[in-house]
């Protein structure tokens, strides 16, 4: 039966209604903090949370950058407290987003301790005892939503949200770093969330699913001062390429350049590809077009950074993805499972600190 009053609640909300027994908190009401994203527009009752600004898009050096996945919200949190029982998060499907149903889950954290992944359909938080309550909802991986706000119990508040200034992670990537792979659960099961959620982190993820290095991401970030930025690319450009090597140095080269101009002061890890269950290069269809070993990748990569180091740069950093991972942490070729996620996410945390 409670099922049912809360979906009549919203139907009748949205319809502009007044509800008995339940209350609507707009998405724009200041006492709800939105974590994770730069760019926040309000209107008609949705925010829109961006990852990424309208400007990016008439960059030319963006390869292979699809916004329907850059339009999803990986590593986004909403917090907020209040004293209500129960309480239902309201989420509308996002024009344009990649909406993929399996995908469509979102990471709980109840007074700062998970209490589990909840379906995007039967999201309604619950806390029988009362009391203030602090709930962080994590985003989807890959479903794009609107946020509309809150129902809350009638007479029910929220109060002020209080958070520590904490140092900033950016994590810039492909899929891996997206969160693809990681099933049954929010942003929260990616290998960068379980990063700053080790070390304290204030995460910012600007991976984007199937995309190559593109230096016109590091535009993004003149609007956060960031303390430490991860970069795992290049395996799509692996795949992409047919393993060119010069090409993956250019770009590689150029993207650095750029981070280190608009974040001098930022330590910068570069993760070398991480394992892939093929690493031999034969890529194409139906694996037929002969293309350059993984290895190679990780080659170009490691001399564009140790070129900077050379030159001076003291904040600049190697990891050695392969390293740090296994056939075992992957779900397919290159993604990493569950599993493989929360482990490298840890590994991770005690190099960086």
């Amino acid at each position: 039966m409670k099922s049912i009053k809360y979906l009549l609640s919203i139907l009748l909300l949205v319809s502009g209604m007044a509800v008995s027994g339940a209350s609507k908190i707009a998405p724009n009401e200041k006492k709800i903090v939105i974590e994770g994203a730069m760019h926040l527009k309000y209107e008609e009752g949705k925010m829109q949370i961006n990852r990424f600004s309208d400007e990016l898009w008439s960059r030319e050096d963006l390869n292979n950058f699809s916004k329907s996945k850059a339009l999803t919200q990986s590593g986004v949190r909403i917090i907020f407290r209040t004293d209500s029982k129960t309480v239902k998060p309201v989420f509308s499907d996002r024009e344009g987003a990649d909406l993929r149903k399996p995908t469509n889950y979102y990471g709980i954290y109840k007074n700062g301790e998970f209490i589990g992944n909840m379906k995007g359909d039967s999201l309604i938080l619950e806390s029988p005892e009362g009391g203030i309550v602090e709930w962080e909802i994590v985003l989807p991986i890959y479903y794009g939503v609107n946020f509309e706000g809150l129902i809350l119990d009638d007479g029910a508040k929220l109060f002020d949200v209080k958070r520590e200034k904490r140092p900033v992670l950016v994590a810039i990537g492909d899929s891996i770093t997206h969160g693809a792979g990681q099933t049954k659960c929010g942003s929260n099961g990616s290998y960068p969330f379980v990063l700053a959620q080790t070390n304290g982190y204030d995460l910012y993820n600007l991976a984007v699913g199937g995309s190559q290095i593109s230096p016109a991401v590091a535009g993004e970030l003149t609007e956060v001062k960031a303390d430490i930025i991860t970069v795992l690319w290049g395996f799509n450009d692996w795949n992409g390429t047919r393993g060119d090597i010069e090409e993956i140095t250019r770009r590689y080269t150029a993207l650095l350049s750029e981070l280190r101009k608009v974040q001098p002061d930022a330590r910068i890890y570069c993760i070398l590809p991480t394992t892939a269950a093929d690493e031999s290069g034969k890529n194409g269809k139906k694996g037929k077009i002969p293309g350059r070993p993984l290895s190679d990748v990780r080659d170009a990569e490691r001399q564009v950074v140790e070129a900077a180091m050379a030159k001076g740069d003291r904040n600049l950093f190697i990891i050695e993805g392969n390293k740090l991972s296994s056939t075992q942490d992957l779900l397919g070729n290159v993604h990493f499972n569950n599993k493989g996620a929360a482990r490298f996410g840890k590994t991770l945390a005690e190099l960086v600190k």
